[in-house]
């Protein structure tokens, strides 16, 4: 195996230390993984893809972290507009899809208001449970397609076909 000399600065010698005692006697090996992910991470976001942090669950939350590219929102407001569900639907960096959605009460419909009959001095009664937050991952556009709107199905569709910014260029 060729050997490689890599020159520290004096500085950076402690993160050396720290990690030749951390990884044992293979110091080659995490500093090869290290950069792995490195390039993995900048190639993703030399081609339009960066990280995407998501909120998921209903009751309790949690986090989860992807690479990908926006490629559509959409909104809908549903149950006598009392409540709205919101869409994003990113690719991902290994090519699959990525649907998060979040359903929220429609604060902006006065009905809500009154649906919940909650007062707006009392924030101890604050409805956390009616906000749902999910992550769905698809192989494919056609298994996509069934769980969002048709509009938002029909600009996902149009953003895979187009630019890799997602945006539609027109000559006008």
């Amino acid at each position: 195996m060729p050997n490689r000399t890599i020159y520290v600065a004096d500085a950076d010698l402690p993160i050396f230390e720290k990690a030749q005692e951390l990884a044992g006697e293979n110091l080659s090996a995490t500093i090869a993984q290290a950069l792995r992910r490195f390039v993995e991470a900048e190639e993703a976001r030399a081609s339009g893809y960066e990280e995407i942090t998501v909120k998921v669950g209903k009751i309790a939350h949690s986090y989860k972290r992807f690479r990908g590219r926006l490629l559509a929102k959409g909104r809908v407001r549903n149950q006598n507009e009392t409540r709205r569900t919101v869409y994003d639907v990113y690719q991902t960096a290994r090519g699959k899809l990525a649907l998060y959605v979040r359903g929220a009460p429609n604060w902006e419909n006065p009905k809500t208001w009154s649906y919940r009959n909650w007062s707006h001095r009392d924030w101890s009664q604050w409805p956390n449970t009616d906000y749902e937050y999910r992550l769905e991952v698809y192989e494919t556009l056609d298994e996509l397609k069934d769980n969002v709107p048709l509009e938002l199905y029909e600009a996902v569709a149009q953003a895979l076909k187009g630019d890799p910014e997602g945006v539609e260029y027109l000559d006008i």
